[in-house]
């Protein structure tokens, strides 16, 4: 089982600067084709100081500070039998291509379900940009328990 004394944990915030060709390269990998998030002539056009990052973008930026797997064995959860279960982002300001961007982690929750067979760790993910909160991100990994017979 999982210790639930880890609920609470939270991850020493790491600075991410936004990069403009990851996030190129990152709409190349999705198919998103609007050029408002790579092109800053069409950004600044569109309104924009700069370009905006694609909303799924987080993920990358979550993925490069304090991964899952790195959560999971900071937890002492195997990965064996670990699942993304789902996930969900509410955002608070926009972000942008060349912003500087603040990420900590935090277990938020673990609960058992179908008698212990399964955990369920809730993350919370908190993207400040110049101390605000731009964006939230909210994951719940599935972890498959072995039971004894």
């Amino acid at each position: 089982m999982i210790d639930r004394d880890r609920i609470g944990y939270t991850s020493t915030p790491s600075a991410t600067r936004i990069d403009g060709g990851h996030v190129k390269l990152f709409c190349k990998a999705i198919g998103e084709t609007n050029p408002v998030y790579w092109d800053p002539d069409v950004a600044v056009a569109a309104g924009y100081r700069a370009c905006p990052i694609p909303p799924t973008f987080l993920k990358a930026v979550e993925g490069d500070n304090l991964t899952s797997a790195e959560l999971l064995k900071i937890l002492k959860v195997p990965l064996k039998g670990v699942l993304h279960a789902e996930q969900s982002f509410t955002h608070h300001a926009p972000v942008f291509v060349g912003d500087t961007m603040d990420v900590s982690r935090q277990v938020t929750d673990i609960y058992d379900k179908k008698e212990g067979a399964s955990t369920f760790i809730v993350v919370d993910t908190f993207f400040r940009v110049k101390g605000e909160v731009a964006s939230t991100c909210r994951q719940l990994i599935l972890v498959r328990n072995r039971l004894e017979a």
